[in-house]
């Protein structure tokens, strides 16, 4: 009912089925584009490495483009420091934001520097709680933890809907808030919020990447 979302649609949703999105070779070729049709882009694209060892965060490039109207239009630069980060032990993270939306955050792009196999990651546990009351929107939330770096965390339900991400990086220690967005109640008796919290499941690629 409804249709499912799969893992590659959140990850589209959330970098290049955006508007304006930023994306990175390892070499520390990069670029931005904007696909607003008659709409310029003014804004800040961020790139932090993330190690998978601690879940630290640096920052190693700022970029402040101006892009004329889409569709297409691009802007190429170089952040050379990127040519220096071991992508066993790191991943790239490239947020964009928007001036003319109070710095909006208009994509998120994460971005691995080797295929799964070769990155070196930590054995990590990831939890997701439902809350126990349900939004006035008929949403639910849910806490997700991760007690070291966990990569492509993917929740799964047999609740009829979507949430509002998924299939995304944590850091150690982080908390993420996750909303189930449903597409109808269940039965006569049992809601959606019920089958979540019954059915909710979490997985992650170290879980099947040794």
């Amino acid at each position: 009912m409804g249709g499912r979302w799969k893992p590659l649609h959140y990850l589209y949703k959330r970098s290049i089925f955006t508007d304006v999105v930023a994306t990175c070779g390892g070499d520390g070729t990069c670029y931005v584009k904007n696909d607003r049709a008659g709409k310029p882009f003014r804004g800040t694209v961020t790139l932090e490495s993330l190690a998978f060892v601690d879940g630290a965060l640096t920052t190693v490039h700022v970029e402040r483009p101006s892009l004329a109207a889409g569709a297409g239009a691009s802007h190429y630069f170089r952040a050379a420091t990127i040519a220096n980060i071991s992508g066993a032990t790191h991943m790239l993270l490239a947020t964009v934001r928007d001036d003319d939306s109070d710095s909006a955050v208009v994509s998120t792009n994460e971005i691995l520097l080797l295929p799964p196999t070769g990155l070196a990651l930590p054995s990590a546990a990831v939890t997701a709680t439902v809350a126990t009351g349900v939004n006035p929107d008929g949403s639910t939330n849910i806490t997700v933890l991760a007690n070291a770096t966990a990569l492509y965390v993917t929740l799964t339900t047999l609740a009829q809907g979507r949430f509002s991400d998924n299939f995304f990086a944590m850091r150690k220690g982080a908390a993420r808030t996750v909303t189930f967005l449903p597409f109808a109640v269940d039965d006569a008796t049992r809601s959606s919020s019920a089958t979540l919290a019954e059915s909710l499941r979490v997985e992650h690629l170290q879980m099947y990447v040794p």
